[in-house]
């Protein structure tokens, strides 16, 4: 690296940033060269994004209705589903001056390279052969068509753009995983019986930590795709700079919808803890309400029974008491009748009360 720094003539403090690394994706504008540090994108199932393409067309198509994967049904009720959250997958060192752009990555930045290059590539097979068919259309017409375009692809400022806009397609499974998740929390927050509780705010936690990293990633690649575009509008380059500055806009649209994604999932999922707090206190209530009521029943019961229980023992103790020597049963039925007097009255006094 010191030895490549010394022939592209950089900056100590690129050629730090290459060696040691650096905390967060960020743009460096010196006086011959621009130097960006661009974070790739692994998910959590260990795909590296391969598939970003599609991933990104059916995220553009699921901004009316909940996210999912073709062919893969959501339950949230069952476990963890597949695991698609973005995590950094290393940086990626570009160095761009006015006539090539030198990039330093190894690793998972290595397939996102071939990628770029196989894109430009193909941008080449294309223009080869319009080339040869240009007889059909005419020479001016083809002139006219390709110049731009066979421009773009040997332009070090469009290059830069493939490897961001590469990198920023990878975004679109970690978004769909969150919108799916996200969205089954808050439909199920409120339907869930009180056993399908017990891992939904771990659930919670776990979503949160996804947004919050997707958003890390997100927020710096913002600013470095701005810079770039104002550093681009002032180049000499003429139409070439403009057309890749509008291209650039294209990759600072996804990152604009990104964060709005991750500021959208954060609110439901702050409306869906509140609900689930919300629902959690109304069952705990009800079951205060139900402990209550019982507690009560059982002291109606026991001031009937307490005084009753007091008389029968003073009844039954070895002393004398009025119409012991009697030799019939009114006296027994003397007791009873005022037992059932007072259970009567009292009962008729929590109603009247509306005790009961």
């Amino acid at each position: 690296v010191a030895d490549l720094s010394d022939i592209f003539e950089l900056h100590p403090l690129s050629t730090q940033d290459i060696v040691s690394g650096c905390p967060r994706d960020k743009i460096d504008a010196f006086d011959t060269y621009a130097f960006v540090v661009y974070s790739s994108i692994l998910h959590g199932d260990g795909s590296d994004g391969g598939s970003s393409s599609a991933s990104s067309s059916e995220y553009g198509k699921s901004s009316g209705g909940v996210a999912r994967w073709a062919g893969e049904p959501v339950d949230p009720r069952a476990g963890r589903s597949r695991k698609c959250n973005a995590r950094s997958g290393g940086q990626i060192c570009i160095v761009m001056r006015s006539n090539y752009v030198v990039t330093f990555h190894c690793g998972h930045q290595r397939s996102v390279v071939r990628r770029v290059l196989d894109r430009l590539d193909a941008m080449k097979a294309t223009l080869a052969e319009d080339e040869d068919h240009s007889g059909d259309i005419g020479p001016m017409a083809a002139r006219t068509g390709d110049a731009a375009l066979n421009g773009l692809v040997d332009f070090p400022a469009y290059i830069v753009y493939a490897v961001l806009d590469e990198i920023t397609d990878q975004l679109s499974p970690s978004l769909l995983a969150i919108e799916q998740h996200v969205d089954a929390i808050d439909e199920l927050v409120l339907v869930l019986s009180h056993n399908e509780h017990e891992n939904m705010l771990c659930r919670m936690g776990e979503q949160r930590r996804r947004i919050l990293t997707t958003w890390q990633m997100t927020q710096p690649k913002t600013e470095i795709v701005e810079t770039l575009i104002l550093m681009l509008r002032r180049w000499p380059s003429g139409h070439l700079a403009e057309e890749v500055a509008q291209y650039l806009a294209d990759v600072l649209g996804h990152l604009a919808a990104a964060v709005a994604a991750c500021s959208r999932a954060e609110a439901v999922l702050s409306r869906s803890h509140a609900n689930y707090l919300a629902k959690i206190s109304l069952e705990l209530s009800r079951a205060t309400f139900d402990s209550n009521s019982t507690t009560e029943r059982w002291t109606m019961l026991g001031t009937i029974v307490v005084p009753i229980n007091i008389v029968t023992s003073f009844l039954g103790v070895n002393l004398k008491v009025p119409g012991q020597d009697r030799d019939d049963t009114l006296n027994f039925f003397v007791v009873m009748a005022c037992m059932v007097v007072y259970a009567a009255a009292t009962l008729a006094f929590w109603r009247w009360r509306q005790i009961i």
